[in-house]
């Protein structure tokens, strides 16, 4: 299967998870910061742009960074000042209200499909830190079917409603190797990107994945490249991005100098 890679995210030395998520919010100048931010770019492109709109994350398996790419890719794009709803579709191990602190009286996704709810407006809330993004979470309930959620007539009616609201919504899929979720959601998606994670990736799994999605009718499709290690591309002991960052500096406009003591306005 030939498929290109939409963007390469190199490996962030934090272990946290948060952080690393919710690099883009608060970061500036780094290296995961500015492949999310050339993501966003390439989704803007006149080969892409058409179909950015819904953009569906998902994996083969856990660990993967889909939730990663997910909360990163709407930070980037809700910095272009647009409006963003990032949602969480990982019905059965949901990470976004984690990630973004859910108030405590906000219904989740999965009660809000299982339940039939169509007053969709009361779901989202606004990330922290981030005025264009909204998010949808979601709580983990043993009583409800993510499956039958998923593919209720109210999960399509839901991205109908967000597609008329705004102008992104970036979809964290659970992954396609564990269970078919996104194979429903696809379908209701403009893009389906699939992150995939060396040291953690299986190549067969993750062509597995491809296939699976291309046999139900998905050729949009792109890959993420999380977690790579580039210090092997190093130049002595400084990486790509501090020359990057040492260059850009040097282009910043210097300040005037102050005019002599007695020298006439």
């Amino acid at each position: 299967i030939r498929l290109g890679v939409l963007a390469v995210v190199p490996h962030m030395k934090s272990a946290d998870r948060i952080e690393v998520a919710t690099a883009t919010i608060r970061q500036h100048l780094h290296e995961v910061v500015e492949a999310f931010a050339s993501l966003g770019n390439m989704l803007d492109s006149p080969r892409h742009k058409g179909q950015s709109q819904v953009l569906l994350v998902a994996s083969s398996i856990p660990g993967e960074g889909k939730t990663v790419t997910s909360c990163n890719l709407a930070a980037a794009l809700a910095k272009k000042n647009r409006r963003v709803l990032l949602v969480d579709f990982d019905l059965r191990r949901p990470r976004l209200a984690g990630i973004f602190p859910m108030p405590a009286q906000r219904q989740g996704l999965l009660d809000a499909l299982a339940n039939h709810v169509t007053d969709f407006a009361a779901l989202p809330y606004l990330a922290p830190d981030c005025p264009n993004l909204e998010v949808i979470a979601s709580r983990p309930n043993l009583q409800a079917s993510p499956i039958e959620a998923v593919g209720a007539p109210a999960a399509a009616q839901l991205l109908a409603w967000a597609r008329s609201q705004y102008d992104h919504v970036v979809l964290d899929a659970p992954p396609l190797g564990i269970v078919s979720d996104t194979l429903a959601l696809a379908p209701l998606a403009d893009f389906t990107i699939v992150a995939v994670r060396p040291e953690v990736s299986r190549k067969r799994l993750t062509l597995h994945t491809l296939q699976r999605l291309r046999d139900s009718g998905i050729h949009t499709l792109g890959l993420v490249v999380n977690d790579l290690d580039v210090s092997r591309f190093m130049y002595g002991s400084y990486s790509p991005y501090y020359h990057y960052s040492q260059h850009y500096k040097a282009y910043a406009p210097a300040a005037p100098a102050a005019p002599p003591a007695g020298t006439p306005p």
